[in-house]
């Protein structure tokens, strides 16, 4: 009996608990509005109704956006990932997979191909901003009204990136402004004019309406910024006087203009005995463009537009993802000699900071980045192709070769090159400019410093900022639209800007024309940009290859200058037909 007394008194002390609930409840619900009092204000967790609350609530938010295309864009590791994959199949690169024979374009970019997570890319961009802009005005959002238009900015700045970017290579595709927030599968092409018109739209309002750069902070994107993306944009619909007027405003910024004296970290250095290139030659503007700390504003880089930040050592810092290096550099210790008593030595024994870290030799600069366009251009006077910035010549560091200390090539030494890789992979010129020469972080030195600057096998990245948007682009796409009116003259007059900075020879007015500035973004933005996206928004995906890259010219398709929407995203689409592009 005492058991259920027990029981029965915890039971009664449970009932009076709940009435005296019930008789709050009913209190407050003769006091107040009875819909906001039942509404669920979660409190030890995140839900959509206080995960968009504050200002720092939307511009983590906003700082989301810029990981994605820091992470995805240009911080991927595998094969077909990126930005591998948006060298694939252009004029810039030849890989030994494709040499190899095993890469047939028709099916990488085909209907079941490899290109569906650059598609999923850009439609988290686009879900994710879409999200932004509903919820900075939704009943939630405490921001003032120019904090609002300060994150609906940023967040159309993306989206009309993200748009820009599908219909270079897709086309016509779903536009979507507003947050889903159940499935959907009713989804409906838009035109390519249409989706164009719609990145400009959104682009037109960021740069309304977001800070100018001398304002803006680095690590968020500013107005000439949504003026450089808005220029491609015009140039797309061949609004050619809109190009130029968007263009001109960042070139005539008072905050802008291209470096053209030394500058930064290392612009004081010498030479370190044990560089590859230690013969005495001089470092340029061009090489301080891209040393450690010279990519942003607040040193002096007034040429500097849009970076993608990466942190050492700091959570979130992106720097273990930033893999240039490791993917453009060749894989040299694995490149070997012929010695002369029959037996073979590597060109280079270790990893080293000298040697581009732990480079492995994926991507592969085509035969005609590393010398069509420089005999085109002044071979010994561009400083874009002078020995520290694409080094061709390579200096023997391995003391157990009877070679050591001697050059490759000055010293016509016997370089075995009887296989694809040979040749492909392990050894090509270095292209300095994505890699940070005796400045890797102090943990990727080998403690065995037997050969100075050996690094250890996990020293893979490339240890900077990236440039999103650099000055000199600018004046390559206002070339452009100058062309597209059909006035060669400014179109000469921009790019000879670049070029005199690069001390490169004029070029004529005559001799302008798109093949001319294609080459002349090659020269200059060589594996800062996917040029995946720009030989498709020319329309030249197929042409360029045909001419200059004929391996995958020869395996390509007529119809290759769109690419395939994935079978996937067609098969899930139930309830309309998403339209594919003709030819898959």
């Amino acid at each position: 009996m005492k058991h259920n007394r027990n029981k029965f008194a915890v039971i009664s002390k449970t009932f009076m608990s709940r009435v005296a609930i019930l008789i709050l409840l009913f209190t407050l619900g003769v006091s107040c509005d009875e819909e906001a009092y039942l509404k669920e204000e979660p409190v030890d967790f995140l839900a959509p109704s206080n995960s968009y609350v504050t200002y720092d609530d939307f511009e983590a938010a906003v700082y989301h956006l810029h990981v994605i295309v820091r992470n995805r864009l240009w911080g991927e590791r595998g094969r077909d990932d990126n930005p591998r994959f948006t060298w694939y199949g252009t004029d810039l690169a030849l890989t030994y997979f494709d040499t190899q024979g095993s890469n047939d374009y028709r099916a990488r970019w085909g209907a079941q191909g490899q290109q569906l997570d650059l598609w999923k890319i850009f439609y988290e961009i686009i879900y994710d901003a879409n999200v932004i802009i509903g919820r900075s005005v939704g009943e939630d959002s405490e921001l003032t009204a120019e904090e609002q238009k300060e994150i609906e900015a940023e967040a159309r700045f993306f989206r009309g990136f993200a748009y820009m970017k599908l219909a270079h290579l897709w086309g016509g595709v779903p536009i979507v402004l507003e947050e889903t927030s159940e499935p959907k599968k009713d989804y409906v092409r838009a035109t390519r004019q249409q989706t164009y018109e719609q990145a400009a739209a959104d682009l037109e309002f960021a740069a309304a309406n977001l800070a100018d750069i001398d304002v803006a902070p680095e690590s968020r994107i500013n107005r000439l910024a949504a003026s450089h993306v808005l220029t491609e944009v015009y140039l797309s619909l061949q609004e050619w006087d809109k190009a130029i007027t968007e263009a001109s405003k960042v070139i005539d910024h008072p905050a802008t203009a291209l470096m053209t004296e030394r500058f930064g970290t290392r612009m004081n250095e010498t030479a370190h005995p044990d560089y590859f290139w230690a013969r005495g030659d001089n470092k340029d503007v061009y090489w301080d463009l891209f040393r450690q700390g010279n990519q942003d504003r607040s040193i002096g880089n007034t040429e500097s537009i849009w970076n993608l930040q990466y942190s050492y050592n700091v959570p979130g810092g992106g720097d273990r993802q930033y893999e240039l290096e490791r993917f453009v550099g060749p894989y040299i210790t694995r490149a070997t000699l012929r010695q002369s008593d029959g037996s073979t030595a590597t060109v280079c024994q270790l990893p080293s900071t000298y040697y581009m870290g732990r480079s492995q030799g994926y991507v592969r600069p085509s035969d005609y980045f590393l010398n069509t366009i420089w005999e085109k251009s002044g071979w010994d006077e561009d400083i874009r192709n002078a020995p520290h910035n694409i080094v061709r010549d390579i200096k023997v560091n391995n003391p157990g070769s009877e070679f050591h200390g001697k050059w490759v090539y000055a010293d016509n030494l016997p370089l075995i090159q009887e296989t694809n890789n040979d040749s492909m992979r392990y050894f090509y010129p270095m292209v300095m400019k994505v890699t940070t020469p005796e400045k890797h972080p102090v943990e990727y030195w080998d403690p065995d410093q037997t050969i100075p600057g050996t690094m250890l096998g996990s020293a893979e990245q490339t240890w900077r900022k990236h440039y999103m948007i650099r000055l000199a682009e600018t004046y390559l796409l206002r070339a452009e639209a100058y062309l597209g009116k059909g006035d060669k003259t400014n179109a000469a007059a921009d790019i000879n800007v670049v070029r005199s900075r690069a001390n490169a020879p004029a070029v004529v007015a005559a001799d302008v024309d798109i093949d001319y500035i294609m080459d002349e973004q090659l020269r200059e933005l060589h594996f800062e940009k996917l040029r995946i996206f720009t030989l498709g928004r020319l329309g030249k995906i197929v042409e360029r290859n045909r001419q200059v890259n004929p391996i995958v010219g020869a395996n390509i398709g007529d119809n290759q200058n769109l690419w395939a929407i994935h079978y996937s995203e067609i098969q899930k689409n139930t309830e309309a037909e998403l339209e594919q592009n003709p030819g898959y």
